[in-house]
């Protein structure tokens, strides 16, 4: 267990001090986080200014992380250390955990957006916002690092992909619309004790002991 959290400690260092050095997604999220959340405020009408604001989160997750993956793709189409010794699980879980920060980077910035063009006020309490928030970018994290990886390299199995990606985020993505409808209309007490919330939190634990596996266990195969 030392040994898999070293190793994991260990890509996440390597991945922060290029990013600190060469910035190539910060400044990628500067101008996307913006143009992204603006036009779905403008052109949107969803069911709130929550629904508004987790759409966009979506979003730009989505591009952010396929554009993460891709810079862990050789010139040859291989996984840059797919040659590692090292199990690849431990690889997927470094880039969850990498790329949960810059989700937390990308939340800052929208919320950011979101307070200046529409006042967002939790009805009952900030820590439910901020709560699933974290459930959401977690478990988002998990599903599109996993899935971004392994079409990069699995590329000529569509059937694969598709029976392994859709029963992970249909219930993911039901469960975070449920927990996101119950910001505006529930009490700190009765979100954190109901169904959606624990389901979403018990989710995101079992994505994160999941996904790597199956990661690992695609590429090997």
């Amino acid at each position: 267990m030392r040994d898999f959290f070293s190793l994991v400690l260990l890509i996440l260092k390597k991945d922060f001090v290029i990013e600190t050095r060469e910035k190539l997604n910060l400044s990628y999220l500067l101008i996307l986080c913006p143009t992204i959340t603006l036009i779905i405020s403008i052109f949107v009408q969803s069911q709130g200014i929550f629904m508004e604001y987790f759409l966009s989160i979506l979003i730009i997750t989505l591009l952010v992380n396929q554009r993460i993956s891709r810079q862990e793709i050789s010139t040859g189409g291989e996984l840059i250390l797919i040659g590692a010794p090292f199990d690849l699980s431990i690889l997927c879980f470094s880039k969850i955990i990498f790329f949960v920060t810059l989700s937390f980077i990308i939340h800052l910035i929208v919320f950011l957006i979101f307070s200046l063009i529409s006042p967002m006020n939790p009805n009952s309490d900030l820590i439910i916002f901020i709560s699933i928030s974290c459930l959401f970018s977690i478990g988002l994290s998990a599903i599109l690092t996993t899935f971004s990886l392994m079409l990069e390299r699995v590329k000529g199995e569509g059937q694969f992909m598709l029976i392994l990606v859709y029963p992970l985020i249909i219930p993911f993505l039901v469960l975070a619309h449920s927990s996101i409808l119950s910001i505006e209309t529930m009490t700190s007490v009765e979100v954190f004790e109901s169904f959606s919330f624990q389901a979403l939190l018990a989710f995101d634990i079992l994505l994160l002991t999941v996904c790597p596996i199956l990661f690992s266990y695609s590429i090997r195969r």
